[in-house]
């Protein structure tokens, strides 16, 4: 466990900062704001699953901080995204565009100053440091809590013990999701919970191999429609004055929760949900 630690750790640390500097030299590449972002969730769920081999008190700090900058990408993905649902909606007229575009430039202002102070102040490599103490087992130490039990499993334990168990809260909290009554909030509460699950599946990599390629597909799958839809939500809310836009936009997000419905059946009915209970368990470290 302690090599798959230093691994992902420093993977997804790398993978942060050359985002954040990718960023830096693009402030106005959305592509480049969007990877970002999956780096920052990336690194918080691996603290997340990994916090028993770490130092107590060395993952929250670091971790407020992942908070904040996605609050700063954010507010400049919005815009974007509020801009391409218009589009998709028909009602991108020039003036409601203009807005949002004046809206994003000062939001990628204030993402740069706040991308230049992590790069003078070399804010990842410190990070790297901060957390290598951890690595010297600090968090096994207890036989008696369940952090001091996940640090003394294997590998496959561990991955046997995390991810059936997160996968069944997941397919119980999307069929509560797939309702036709279900509100837009339930469904983001459920897409946060699918990312959460495929980026901890990620971690395990080494564990599952190709075993688990069609969950990810699966995952990934869902992770677009659920986003189509709030994506409509965040646009809804920024334009809520707007009520001729905004009801365009309803309409478009009611056709795209008809989309998750049709794709949560097809994908995550009784069958699949049993195949993932079998993958899952079955973690022995053989591709």
């Amino acid at each position: 466990m302690k090599k798959l630690v230093r691994s992902q750790t420093a993977k997804r640390l790398k993978k942060l900062d050359a985002e954040a500097n990718r960023v830096a030299r693009k402030p106005k590449d959305a592509d480049a704001i969007h990877d970002l972002r999956v780096s920052v969730r990336r690194l918080n769920q691996e603290l997340r699953v990994f916090q028993a081999w770490f130092e107590a008190g060395r993952t929250k700090p670091i971790r407020r901080r992942l908070r904040k900058l996605m609050k700063r990408c954010a507010a400049v993905r919005n815009c974007d995204v509020a801009i391409e649902v218009l589009k998709a909606a028909g009602c991108d007229s020039p003036e409601r565009v203009a807005g949002l575009e004046k809206e994003r430039r000062a939001a990628r202002e204030e993402l740069a100053s706040k991308l230049e102070g992590w790069r003078l102040t070399d804010k990842v490599r410190k990070w790297r440091e901060h957390l290598r103490v951890g690595w010297s087992g600090a968090g096994a130490e207890s036989r008696d809590n369940a952090k001091g039990k996940a640090a003394k499993e294997s590998v496959e334990e561990n991955a046997r013990r995390l991810l059936p168990a997160m996968t069944e809260d997941l397919f119980r909290s999307g069929h509560e999701a797939a309702r036709p009554d279900s509100s837009h909030r339930k469904m983001h509460q459920f897409r946060l919970k699918a990312k959460r699950v495929r980026y901890t599946l990620e971690i395990f990599e080494p564990v599952y191999g190709s075993k688990t390629d069609q969950i990810m597909e699966s995952l990934k799958g869902l992770q677009e429609k659920l986003g189509a839809i709030n994506d409509c939500a965040t646009t809804i809310e920024m334009i809520r004055r707007d009520r001729d836009a905004a009801e365009a936009v309803r309409r478009l997000a009611g056709e795209r929760e008809a989309e998750f419905r049709s794709y949560w059946k097809q994908r995550f009915g009784p069958p699949e949900r049993l195949r993932w209970k079998a993958v899952l368990g079955a973690a022995d470290g053989k591709n």
